[in-house]
């Protein structure tokens, strides 16, 4: 009996043993190998989602890559996002989907009512991909200069924006993606150059393409339209030197000593 109950404890002892060697083994193995998402995953994922919201609504939308949406965060502050989107119009042509049986002929009827059962449908498509509606990204057509409709989901650092135009064409856009940690850098380089805080009757944002030690390039989009911009830093501030929606004049460039690396190219004026 003596010797049965001593083999019973060694062997609950390695056991023991066995099961610690396997679950340190098992968090070393983790610890080693995992590798957190990256923003480009986030991107994937919500190109995934975008793929499904389409589906969803019964529409053949190309996703396509877009830089040029922004997320507003819970401070005010406009944040770039990088990501994809698709668009629905009134005509399934360059990729846009066909949404309604409204023709280009008849944009008065894309009202508010046209868009009812839209905002419906993306609410439970958002809802049942465990997304949580964001208000710091919902408007309403009255408290937009543009008078667009928006909505904003969430689900981690996955952004996904929904934008409805009333009498355009196309008349919506679907946006899923990440805030670009990169471009955000950059923007934080020319820090006081742009406004980054959010104006409910100016809607602006901005990018920067080129940062090189004391010169900046990028663009800049108001709620219509928008411009090319070089900066120089002076005394340790950021000014526009240049901005225009043409190529710049070698000579405006020749007077700003601003580097060719960051123009590129310009023109003789002819």
């Amino acid at each position: 009996m003596l010797v049965t109950r001593k083999r019973k404890l060694l062997l609950q002892a390695l056991l023991s043993l066995l099961f610690i060697a396997l679950l340190f083994g098992g968090a070393w193995y983790f610890a080693t190998s995992y590798k957190p998402p990256t923003t480009e995953d986030y991107v994937n994922r919500g190109r995934s989602y975008l793929e499904e919201a389409a589906n969803a609504l019964g529409v053949e939308a190309k996703v396509q890559e877009s830089v040029y949406w922004s997320w507003i965060d819970e401070k005010g502050q406009i944040l770039p996002l990088i990501g994809n989107q698709f668009l629905l119009g009134t005509v399934d042509v360059n990729g846009i989907g066909k949404y309604g049986d409204v023709t280009s002929k008849h944009l008065e009827k894309v009202t508010d009512t046209f868009f009812r059962s839209l905002l419906a449908d993306s609410e439970t498509f958002f809802n049942k991909s465990h997304f949580v509606a964001n208000k710091e990204n919902a408007r309403e057509k009255e408290n937009d200069p543009t008078h667009t409709i928006r909505r904003g989901y969430e689900r981690g650092k996955i952004k996904c924006l929904l934008r409805l135009t009333p009498h355009s064409d196309p008349f919506g856009a679907f946006f899923c993606g990440a805030i670009g940690d990169h471009q955000l850098t950059l923007q934080k380089r020319v820090a006081g150059l742009f406004s980054t805080t959010y104006n409910p009757k100016h809607f602006s944002a901005f990018r920067v393409t080129k940062s090189e030690k004391d010169f900046a390039l990028g663009t800049y989009m108001e709620d219509v339209g928008g411009y090319t911009w070089i900066a120089k830093k002076t005394e340790g501030k950021w000014q526009v030197v240049w901005k225009g929606q043409e190529i710049p004049l070698c000579t405006d460039m020749q007077k700003g000593s601003i580097p060719k690396t960051i123009y590129l190219n310009c023109s003789n004026g002819e």
